[in-house]
């Protein structure tokens, strides 16, 4: 139909801009991170992914509003007026959690909402295990 021709070309349009607009963050090593989704659109099943959602790359699928696997754990908030939003934390980031990520919100009869985000992970810059305490 005529919506769904113009909804895939509004969502292609949003995701390109999207990619322009990613949100980075920076994190040391071994610290937590808390990162808030919006969304679009609502829906049942929820994705946290590292890069696409795809095979292998999938993180966290559920139809809950809160899951943990792992290091990784999604709380989502449906709000009716405003975008939904899904709160992604990861904690005690390595150097290979550094990458693109993707919330996503899947639902049968319409098309997918999708956010982006960044995170650098940097070398810690204190490990107490490898300093001497120094008293003056």
């Amino acid at each position: 139909s005529v919506l769904d021709i113009f909804l895939d070309t509004a969502l292609q349009d949003r995701d390109s801009l999207v990619d322009a607009e990613t949100n980075i963050y920076t994190k040391r090593e071994g610290e937590d991170i808390t990162v808030r989704c919006n969304l679009t659109f609502s829906g049942r099943r929820k994705l946290l992914c590292k890069e696409t959602c795809e095979k292998g790359n999938i993180l966290i699928n559920t139809t809950s509003n809160e899951d943990q696997r792992g290091r990784y754990s999604i709380k989502y908030e449906y709000r009716y007026i405003q975008s939904s939003i899904l709160d992604v934390t990861i904690t005690k980031l390595t150097k290979s959690d550094s990458g693109l990520y993707r919330c996503e919100l899947q639902k049968d009869w319409i098309p997918n909402s999708k956010d982006n985000f960044k995170i650098i992970v940097t070398k810690g810059e204190f490990d107490p295990q490898n300093h001497e305490n120094i008293s003056l």
